[in-house]
Order: C-alpha cells, then structure tokens, then sequence
C-alpha cells in the first residue's frame, strides 16, 4: 500500500474569515488548518460528497446548519469537535478568534474528498 504524502507548500491561502493552510490532501481525507479572525463568516454552503469536522484548538465559533424545515447552531470552544455530514446546508461563524483543525473524509459511497465539492449560496463576510 501507497502512503500518500503530505502536501509540500502548506501555503497560507487568505480567506475573508482568516488563512487556511490545506496540510493534507487524498481520495480519502483531508485536512486543513484555519486561523480565524472574529468577526467574520465563511459562506453558506454544502459538500455533496464529504463530510467535515471541526475541532477547535483556540478560539470559539459557531456553526450553523440549515434543513428543509429548520435552523440550527452549534457553539464551539477549546477542545470540543463538531461533525457536519455531506448534503447539509452549513457555515461558520468566528466568535473569538482562534485556531480550526478541519478534517474532511468521504460519507456516500461512491465518493471522493475533493476541496472542490462545495456549492456555495453566499459570500463569506461580516456577521
């Protein structure tokens, strides 16, 4: 078996939330590291083939998901995880500043984790 390796550049991106730093990258998996700066908002949007995690390592913030018939938040701080599967509407908000682990891995058969599987339906911002 291949052991995929770790991804070379782990080039901050800027996003209007913070930086992101994409660590590792397969078929199977990823994982990205988030500094987050309060204040701010990713977009609203959903992952037709990934799941993700959220794992708080600083900071606090707040997911939300949206079904057909509601809303709902999740609150984040220091050492607590939060899971959003594929197919779900979500966001988060930065509520002190701080750093994400993020993890994504395949949850539908058939799948592949791409960082290109989001649809979104807002822009990221101010809250």
């Amino acid at each position: 078996m291949k052991i995929p390796e770790l991804m070379t550049t782990h080039e901050r991106e800027k996003k209007c939330w913070g930086f992101v730093r994409h660590l590792f990258n397969d078929d199977h998996c990823a994982i990205s590291y988030l500094e987050l700066e309060a204040g701010w908002r990713s977009s609203r949007h959903e992952h037709a083939w990934r799941a993700n995690q959220f794992s708080v390592i600083s900071g606090k913030i707040a997911i939300d998901e949206w079904d057909i018939e509601s809303h709902h938040e999740t609150i984040l701080s220091a050492g607590q995880s939060y899971s959003v599967p594929s197919g779900i509407q979500h966001q988060f908000r930065v509520l002190e500043p701080g750093i994400v682990i993020e993890v994504y891995w395949v949850d539908r058969i058939g799948g592949i984790v791409d960082l290109s599987d989001i649809t979104r339906y807002d822009e990221g911002g101010k809250c």
